[in-house]
């Protein structure tokens, strides 16, 4: 089953300065059209699909206004912060348990 982590690794290191968004975008679209296994749940499959898109929208658009490298910054920050949340939401403890045996 497909893990969120790798997504929230992505989007912290985006929100943290450590990857550029250009870089983001390098590694992020691969990484979501690549994924093999389903995710756990679908806010799970919600959240990856926001980062593919936002990081998409960027290497479309590189050089235009509607997306900046400030945008994409908010943006995963934002998205980082639901993950996060998400994760630790004690429902979603069974999944983990049961992906770890």
């Amino acid at each position: 089953m497909a893990r969120l982590e790798p997504f929230l690794a992505l989007a912290s290191a985006v929100t943290e300065g450590r990857l550029s968004a250009q870089e983001f975008a390098i590694i992020c679209l691969p990484l979501y059209k690549n994924y093999p296994d389903p995710f756990p749940s679908r806010e799970h499959f919600e959240l990856a699909t926001e980062l593919f898109y936002l990081a998409n929208d960027y290497a479309d658009e590189p050089f235009d206004d509607l997306i900046g490298a400030d945008q994409v910054r908010e943006r995963t920050a934002q998205l980082a912060i639901r993950m996060h949340a998400l994760l630790r939401d004690p429902r979603n403890d069974s999944v983990a348990d049961g992906e770890e045996t």
